[in-house]
């Protein structure tokens, strides 16, 4: 229930926009910087995704990719993959997308129950008014490990 509050927040403020683009919130000062700091820790995803720690599970990253509403939209993907230059990624739907490192706006995975990353996750808790500590747990305090 409470994703789904989260996926119903997120539908909103993405309806918001105004014009051809980046969704609404994307255009926020705090979102901007998060998405600069996931590209800035990166290899830290990287380097996470490449080990053997059996702590580290569920990568994501998401993408730009774009879309007929925005110009281009953020898309979550799951089950990444390299494959020649780039990578493969699944959305929620189950299509497989192509995409590259620039292509990158976010990332996270679990560092034993609790998610490292999601750097634009964290600044959308703050950009709601809503009661939401069971999603706010999910993650750890600090970002990175």
């Amino acid at each position: 229930m409470t994703r789904g509050l989260i996926a119903i927040v997120l539908l909103a403020l993405a309806a918001c926009s105004p014009t051809p683009g980046s969704p609404a919130m994307y255009k926020d000062r705090a979102m901007q910087n998060a998405v600069t700091e996931a590209r800035r820790a990166l290899p830290v995803f990287f380097d996470a995704w490449q080990s053997d720690n059996e702590a580290y599970s569920d990568f994501r990253v998401t993408v730009i990719m774009p879309s007929s509403a925005y110009g281009r939209d953020y898309e979550e993907l799951t089950n990444i993959r390299q494959e020649f230059a780039g990578f493969i990624g699944e959305t929620s739907a189950g299509e497989e997308v192509p995409f590259l490192t620039a292509d990158i706006a976010d990332w996270r995975f679990k560092d034993g129950e609790q998610y490292r990353g999601g750097f634009t996750r964290r600044v959308m808790f703050d950009m709601t008014n809503a009661e939401i500590p069971a999603l706010r747990a999910e993650y750890h305090e600090d970002p990175l490990p």
